[in-house]
């Protein structure tokens, strides 16, 4: 039986349940969650960013396993370099463990898959200064797959704004499940993620709302009889105030990741900033994948964000911190999924390992 997984960044667990309660302006996803094995209150990794999360899912690991720590290396002048080359991840995935068992696997803007040994990969690619973001596609997916989508569907395009962009990546994939059928096949939706952090948690966001409804009800209209998994891999906390730790502290930053920061040396009184959160425990230090890079770090208050962005909300905060967890559900499951650990966001690598019988050592 084919799998589909589908990733809606950014919608924490009170949000798709009131979405899902809202039967008549988002049908799709309140039939999805009747539908569905549902699990909310799920824990996210830390830090609670989009890349380390997806290659959580894409492996099973914890961030201080598979390397992908940020959804940054670093950066070029003043311009960020992305954590999205597939062989910086330093654990096996689900797409070299579905490869052995000669499975097809199509993966729609799926994190950190540049590169990768995927049959159908349309990854998600950012650009450096002067690149030429057709001329880096095919360099880093399948070259004929990407034209093909281009020349169907280009036109959705203007830019990389949303909802137009998931309106495309999803009509790419109604295309590969129709046509190709694929064993094991990944999306990573952006929308709400995109304006939320534009417009924060509020009304406006209606427009992000409605694309995941209407996206997520045409993937149900090809998929058959395949298992389907919707996760989110994190929540958003509103912003009032965004702060730019390097102007403050230095080189004394070593990085500063929305919700949380983390600091090369010692800072005094830093706990009497109105932005000081809680310091980090060891733990979160050691799982994160900072420790042996800071010497500590910080959750942010309340209404505080890192960043030098002007983000109405934002993620990367400590996973435990209020209203702020997420979910999965499953659909047509053909293994009963009782066993498993359901209050950890890695527990969809656990159900499809289940589902597709790869036997991945998690």
């Amino acid at each position: 039986m084919p799998l589909i997984v589908i990733s809606f960044d950014g919608v924490k667990d009170a949000e798709f349940q009131a979405m899902a309660a809202d039967t008549r302006r988002y049908p799709n996803i309140a039939a999805f969650m009747r539908d569905s094995r549902y699990t909310g209150g799920v824990y996210t990794t830390f830090v609670s960013n989009t890349y380390p999360i997806h290659t959580c899912i894409s492996t099973g690991s914890h961030p201080k396993d598979h390397g992908i720590i940020s959804n940054i290396l670093g950066r070029q002048r003043e311009t960020d370099v992305w954590a999205q080359e597939a062989n910086l991840i330093k654990q096996p995935t689900i797409f070299q463990a579905a490869a052995k068992k000669r499975l097809k696997v199509g993966t729609i803007a799926w994190p950190v898959t540049c590169g990768a040994n995927i049959t159908y990969n349309l990854p998600e690619v950012h650009l450096l200064p002067r690149q030429n973001r057709l001329l880096q596609h095919m360099r880093h997916g399948s070259a004929l797959f990407q034209v093909q989508a281009m020349l169907k569907h280009g036109k959705k395009l203007k830019g990389l704004a949303q909802p137009y962009l998931d309106d495309f990546l999803t009509s790419v994939m109604v295309d590969l499940l129709r046509k190709h059928k694929p064993d094991l096949t990944m999306i990573h939706l952006l929308a709400y993620d995109d304006i939320c952090h534009r417009v924060g948690i509020c009304d406006e966001l209606d427009t992000a709302r409605a694309a995941l409804d209407k996206n997520l009800g045409r993937i149900l209209e090809v998929a058959g009889d395949a298992t389907i998994i919707v996760f989110s891999d994190h929540g958003h906390l509103n912003v009032t105030e965004n702060i730019d730790l390097t102007k403050i502290f230095g080189k004394t930053l070593h990085e500063q990741c929305g919700g949380s920061a983390f600091f090369t040396s010692k800072v005094e009184i830093i706990e009497e900033y109105p932005w000081f959160g809680r310091f980090l425990t060891d733990h979160e230090m050691e799982v994160s994948g900072y420790a042996p890079h800071a010497a500590f770090g910080i959750g942010a208050a309340r209404g505080y964000s890192f960043s030098k962005g002007t983000h109405r909300a934002n993620h990367g905060y400590p996973r435990d911190y209020d209203e702020y967890r997420v979910f999965h559900a499953i659909k047509n499951a053909k293994h009963s999924p009782h066993n498993l650990l359901f209050d950890d966001i890695r527990n969809v690598t656990a159900l499809i390992n289940q589902e597709l019988e790869l036997e991945m050592d998690l």
